[in-house]
């Protein structure tokens, strides 16, 4: 019998509080840096972020006002609360990156927060003459929510996680994703097992692995410095 991949589990609630590390990471985020290197500079290319699950605008709008301040033209994505209603957010997302590219007359840098991120990836799947690149944070790959915190109570809703996640599965290997992907990652994230965000599909994809709690992810500034330095590859 194989010994299953410890990697792609459910994370347990112990590592749940390890979330608590946000509060220092929000707040280390403000203190100055004098001797920390100066981002690369964006040149007003379109940037979007994308919240994560139950996340909304508000939830991302620090990073999304850093990217602005670095020079790109940032904006969230516009569209409420992320209920995870696929079928529902998904063509009005990609109604949104449509309307940004067709305005700046360039391709969108998607830069998408667990959910967020894997929404991201499916437009750039489908869509890529209008993405430029993706950036995730923290975003099951693998799996659907089946390795993620969310999953239990789907699962006592009756939802058949295991289906999802051959749903989710064969989406990843039918159609592989022809834009660069950066997929950022910490293996004590404690609502997304960090074996789930790692792309096994797409050869391309650069992993980083980082030490920040999944919630802390679009607030740390150890991550934007990384987010930054990956928006300005050419």
């Amino acid at each position: 019998m194989t010994a299953p991949d410890r990697s792609l589990m459910t994370p347990s609630p112990k590592l749940l509080l390890w979330e608590l590390r946000a509060v220092p990471e929000l707040l280390g985020s403000f203190l100055p840096r004098p001797f920390a290197a100066e981002p690369a500079r964006g040149q007003g290319q379109p940037v979007m972020v994308v919240p994560g699950f139950a996340a909304d605008d508000l939830a991302v709008a620090l990073l999304t006002r850093r990217l602005k301040a670095l020079g790109y033209h940032a904006i969230s994505w516009g569209l409420g609360r992320n209920t995870g209603n696929l079928k529902k957010l998904q063509p009005r997302l990609v109604e949104q990156v449509q309307r940004l590219a067709a305005s700046r007359g360039a391709k969108v840098k998607l830069v998408g927060w667990s959910l967020g991120g894997a929404m991201a990836r499916d437009i750039a799947r489908e869509y890529p003459e209008i993405v430029d690149q993706v950036i995730t944070l923290g975003s099951p790959v693998i799996g659907g929510a089946k390795f993620t915190a969310v999953g239990r109570s789907y699962r006592k809703k009756g939802m058949d996680l295991d289906r999802m996640a051959q749903a989710a599965d064969a989406r990843e290997t039918a159609k592989t994703i022809p834009v660069p992907v950066t997929a950022l990652y910490d293996r004590h994230d404690g609502i997304v097992s960090w074996g789930a965000c790692i792309d096994r599909h797409n050869r391309h994809v650069r992993h980083i692995e980082v030490r920040c709690s999944h919630l802390g992810m679009v607030v740390d500034r150890s991550v934007f410095g990384i987010v930054a330095e990956t928006l300005a590859r050419p």
